[in-house]
């Protein structure tokens, strides 16, 4: 009995002190809002006193007390954005959403996440859920209109920013977003003058002093847009954007030095910006100062190798120190780097109208005005090159003579056909091309800045050719003497310079001569044979390249000639014959 009362008895102890502990258990494990709500509330007034760090210690308290508090979260996670813990920020910003899906101000700060972070699409969803759950906020219009124009969705941002400013009117970022949304439609006066409403409520935005300068610009008012950008200056002496569009500005105005002035100082606040060298290079160009302008657009080019832009800039430099060859070379590289660049087929075009090369002219700009159809230059050079193509033409049939000045029938071998009618404008050269180590399908004739080449087969380390061409079976010519061997290196040379000079016609006359009275110079049947070519008298050219390569067997340039002239008639397989085997003769003579 005893037993059993003391059992009682421990029973009872035991039950009461479960009782008494009990209570504190419960309330270890249950959420005290209470408490959580008063840590936000100190979070919220650490915040608007701009104390970040004391915020997110409040509400982190806040949600120690309550884990689901998403107010908290939402803020502890804006708090994390602004200071730059991305990773905080998104996690503590969708557990809110997780929590209250039907909460639009989690969305809404969700979105102003995925704006910072730059996903302009995920931001303009979130900040429409927000809307859609009846949240009409200026911001949140703000916001997403923001995230409209940055994608170039012009339209949907300005009625955005319209909507912001319904719901407040002294709303400045929505008064400067409609301004650059209605300058991005073109519509320039608006923009004006939304950019002057921003300004009257926040008068020190140097920024929005520049966007209403280029909407100035852009209405033909220099002196305004002038005046925007000196404040603009002024408030921020620092801005490269805003000296560099100052400095465009002056130049429209004629002020070069202040342009060159202005580039200068922002390439030293910036000096990795292409724009501005290449700004600058023209500006100096525009002085007359060529060295200068060469080495900013030399600079633009190291910056970007792959703007084409930059090359047809330094081309222009390169033309006006008389270095046209890289000139070509450049906006060659250009049209490569960038096919649809109009300004490069059209810059290419022009200088080949100033060096005389007609027919490319017309190519190019042909090609340049299919690409800017609306352009008044191209159209312009266009109708040049088709002049001067006609002019070349018409002067080289006008100078054709007999056809024994361009065919000559040679002792032993068949008569050069007549040379058939031009199908397309000549091609004049600035000089004949030297003949290259690596043969390229294009006409080229021997360079004569080489040592002399006699006139008979050269003696070489080539195996003889399989073949033995018909002057071993045939008498040959008789070789003339030395006063006409005279006369026919004075006539040969003069073609040769008339060739130099695109004078194709005038070219065949002389060369005719020489051949007259030697019968023997492969070289002149050569010459004679590319002047034709470049009158595009392919089949006559090709009989004068057949004599030349008879007459001297291992002449590369001759089959080098004789390729692109049969290239010129369709022969396609007689053309890669004939590059073959001045691949091979090059390989030899290596």
């Amino acid at each position: 009995m005893r037993i059993r009362k003391t059992c009682f008895a421990h029973l009872g102890l035991a039950l009461a002190f479960l009782g008494a502990t009990l209570p504190a258990l419960h309330s270890a494990g249950k959420p005290d809002k209470r408490k959580s709500q008063a840590a936000y509330q100190r979070g919220q007034r650490a915040d608007q006193a701009g104390s970040r760090e004391e915020a997110i210690g409040e509400y982190s308290e806040a949600l120690e007390e309550d884990a689901g508090n998403a107010a908290a979260l939402r803020a502890r996670g804006l708090d994390y954005l602004a200071g730059g813990d991305k990773v905080k920020a998104l996690a503590d910003l969708e557990q809110a959403v997780r929590l209250q899906p039907a909460d639009a101000q989690a969305y809404w700060a969700r979105g102003d996440y995925y704006a910072k972070a730059g996903e302009g699409a995920r931001a303009i969803q979130d900040y429409t859920t927000a809307i859609g759950l009846k949240l009409e906020r200026t911001e949140v219009y703000t916001g997403r209109g923001n995230q409209e124009l940055a994608l170039g969705d012009h339209e949907k941002a300005a009625a955005d920013f319209t909507r912001a400013l319904e719901l407040r009117l002294d709303n400045a970022d929505a008064d400067k977003g409609l301004g650059m949304a209605r300058a991005a439609e073109g519509r320039f006066r608006e923009a004006v003058d939304a950019f002057d409403l921003c300004l009257r409520r926040r008068p020190d935005d140097a920024a929005v002093y520049v966007e209403q300068a280029l909407a100035y610009a852009s209405l033909g008012d220099y002196r305004r847009a002038l005046a925007g950008l000196d404040t603009a200056v002024r408030l921020r002496p620092l801005d490269a954007r805003a000296l560099r569009t100052r400095g465009a500005v002056k130049e429209v105005l004629g002020d070069k030095d202040g342009a060159a002035a202005d580039y200068t100082e922002a390439i030293r606040l910036d000096p990795n910006d292409v724009r501005l060298y290449l700004a600058r290079g023209t500006v100096f160009a525009q002085q007359g100062k060529l060295e200068e302008s060469l080495r900013d657009r030399n600079r633009a080019v190291e910056l970007d190798p792959k703007n084409a832009e930059a090359y047809v800039e330094r081309a222009a430099s390169y033309h006006a120190l008389g270095e046209h060859e890289k000139g070509l070379a450049d906006r060659t590289a250009a049209i490569a780097l960038n096919p649809a660049l109009a300004i490069a087929w059209r810059a290419r075009g022009g200088d080949y109208i100033l060096l005389g090369r007609y027919d490319e002219a017309l190519a190019d700009l042909q090609r340049a005005a299919q690409l800017e159809p609306e352009n008044t230059e191209a159209q312009q050079l266009l109708a040049l090159a088709e002049q001067k193509v006609r002019e070349a033409i018409e002067a080289a049939r006008a100078r054709e003579v007999a056809p024994d000045t361009v065919a000559v029938d040679l002792p032993g071998a068949p008569a050069a056909p007549a040379p058939i009618a031009t199908e397309g404008p000549p091609k004049p050269d600035a000089a004949p091309a030297p003949e290259p180590q690596a043969p390229v399908v294009k006409p080229a004739l021997k360079a004569e800045a080489a040592a002399p080449k006699s006139d008979a087969a050269p003696t070489s380390k080539l195996p003889a050719p399989a073949v033995k061409p018909a002057l071993k079976t045939e008498p040959a010519p008789p070789k003339p003497a030395p006063e006409a061997a005279k006369d026919a290196s004075a006539h040969q040379a003069a073609g040769r310079k008339l060739i130099q000079e695109a004078k194709f016609a005038e070219a065949i006359e002389q060369l005719s001569a020489a051949i007259r009275l030697d019968a023997t110079s492969a070289r002149a049947y050569n010459a004679r044979g590319y002047a034709q070519m470049r009158l595009k008298h392919f089949a006559g050219a090709i009989a004068d390249f057949d004599n030349a390569i008879r007459l001297d067997p291992n002449y590369v340039n001759a089959y080098q000639n004789r390729a692109a002239a049969r290239s010129g008639l369709g022969d396609k397989a007689g053309s890669d014959a004939d590059l073959e085997k001045s691949r091979e003769f090059s390989k030899e003579l290596q």
